[in-house]
């Protein structure tokens, strides 16, 4: 085999190196990053704004959010640590856009399905009220299989469609569907439970 026909095969480092090229301020850090990231951290953001030069902008933005973050942490979680920065960065952006327009989104929609067991009313915009929601969330979140946890961490926190989560476990849009319906209905009795549901 002669050697223009090998291929060459790029070595795609684990976190904690490329944290230590964080942490030794090094720019390979940021290019380590995008090859290993990219496409995970493109959907987190595309998936919010809809919008491939916005999505774009997102990544340049956390990966200069992680540049600049890194150090003082150290992040224990990187691909979670990662996913946060990029996902505030798209939030942001999105709120900016649709304070003139409504733009569609899997936010958009996701978090319309979430009013249906969260309620509203003044008394959310209180800050004891969002902490026991946030208790009654995470307790909520255990209490789940990891496939259902799966499902509604796609749905409701990286705003991934029902098809994109019926695809990435092989099953149909339809049992999707009902498991999340199924999963809010349920939050929706737990949050009454603790009086954090106003019609």
């Amino acid at each position: 085999m002669s050697e223009n026909n090998t291929k060459k095969t790029t070595k795609i480092l684990t976190d904690e190196e490329i944290i230590a090229l964080y942490w030794d301020r090094n720019e390979q850090a940021i290019k380590e990053t995008d090859v290993k990231y990219r496409r995970y951290l493109y959907t987190i953001s595309y998936n919010i704004l809809r919008d491939d030069m916005d999505s774009e902008e997102c990544l340049n933005d956390t990966y200069l959010g992680t540049w600049n973050s890194i150090p003082p942490k150290r992040p224990s979680a990187f691909q979670v640590f990662l996913a946060k920065i990029n996902r505030n960065f798209a939030l942001q952006k999105f709120r900016r856009q649709t304070a003139a327009r409504r733009i569609p989104s899997e936010l958009m929609v996701s978090l319309d399905e979430l009013d249906e067991c969260i309620g509203s009313g003044s008394t959310m915009e209180d800050e004891y009220m969002i902490r026991t929601i946030s208790v009654v969330l995470n307790k909520f979140l255990r209490a789940l299989s990891d496939r259902d946890s799966f499902i509604f961490v796609c749905r409701y926190y990286y705003s991934d469609s029902v098809a994109g989560i019926a695809k990435m476990l092989g099953t149909s849009d339809n049992t999707v569907y009902r498991k999340l319906k199924d999963m809010r209905s349920e939050l929706k009795k737990e949050l009454e439970k603790e009086g954090c549901y106003y019609e």
